[in-house]
């Protein structure tokens, strides 16, 4: 059964990405959706080193 990530609710959203962290396909998809939702997007320089993007993430992921 395929899981429709456009009605899930942000929490929702969230507990997926954490649930699926192991499966790239549903992380991937999870996390586009949680990103697109937001209403004031932040374009990131590609030069970022992995750190950088890793704390981006973490305070995406615990903003809400």
């Amino acid at each position: 059964m395929m899981t429709d990530l456009t009605k899930m609710t942000i929490k929702e959203l969230k507990e997926y990405i954490s649930e699926n962290r192991n499966d790239d396909d549903k992380f991937s998809g999870a996390l586009a959706e949680l990103l697109k939702r937001d209403s004031n997007p932040v374009i990131y320089s590609q030069e970022m080193t992995l750190e950088e993007q890793e704390r981006i993430f973490m305070e995406k992921i615990t903003k809400h």
